[in-house]
């Protein structure tokens, strides 16, 4: 019985592929480690002070999270992420039926994935405070009317490190607020043990900063002011004759 020729398949692939697996996993640059990174929250517009729904108590509340941001709590708070995950993006698809033969997925969205990041209390909880007033940019504390969007949304950056403390990946969160800020729990039998406070972020999408520009919106954002000068030009153009629209 004749036997299958596998040097005429593989060949000498399969050595210079490990080869090369044993001198890529030799070199300096190693592994990333999971203790290796960095967060930076960056705060929604709404905590300048100023409210624009003209909601005096959002004003006020919003006052309190600008005053964290040059006290040692804001300091601490990127330093102090006990864990945080950089997260998935799945592209969610439909059948394809409209064509002959065998049908095929198209991608109709992209669905992001919830981050929830875990940091340590100091004695003040003042990692918890601060979440808590960003929470309260979304409403009036008082009269509890709700905030305009753009008011309470603000970003996080998560950043991989080296060994150099020098960020090689980053994304960022783009249109995130805390939707939870979890429970502190007290025990006589956690003695020695740091507490924690969990705060599930959502948001609308993430960025991978070294490849996506971060002054970009996406296609769907669009101010109302944006809709009403597309609209005027398209008008103006449709009356402008075929002839003199080509010079433009």
């Amino acid at each position: 019985m004749a036997k299958f020729d596998f040097n005429s398949l593989l060949g000498s692939s399969v050595f210079s592929s490990l080869n090369s697996f044993l001198r890529h996993n030799a070199s300096d640059e190693g592994f990333q480690k999971g203790n290796r990174y960095e967060v930076v929250i960056g705060l929604p517009s709404g905590a300048s002070g100023e409210s624009a729904s003209g909601d005096s108590g959002a004003g006020k509340s919003a006052t309190n999270v600008t005053s964290n941001l040059g006290s040692e709590v804001a300091r601490r708070i990127s330093f102090r992420c006990s864990s945080i995950s950089i997260p998935d993006r799945t592209l969610t698809g439909a059948r394809n039926t409209n064509i002959y033969g065998p049908s095929h997925e198209i991608v109709r969205e992209q669905t992001y994935g919830s981050v929830q990041a875990v940091f340590y209390l100091g004695t003040d909880l003042g990692e918890r405070y601060f979440f808590e007033e960003w929470q309260k940019c979304t409403f009036n504390p008082e009269t509890y009317n709700l905030n305009y969007y753009k008011e309470y949304v603000g970003s996080v950056d998560i950043f991989a490190l080296n060994e150099q403390d020098e960020r090689t990946f980053g994304v960022r969160l783009e249109e995130a607020f805390p939707n939870t800020v979890g429970a502190v729990a007290f025990s006589h039998e956690k003695v020695s043990s740091v507490n924690t406070v969990s705060v599930d972020f959502k948001y609308r999408y993430f960025r991978n900063l070294s490849s996506e520009s971060v002054s970009s919106k996406p296609p769907t954002e669009s101010t109302l002011s944006d809709l009403i000068k597309n609209s005027v030009a398209r008008q103006l153009q449709i009356k402008v004759p075929q002839v003199i629209r080509r010079l433009f």
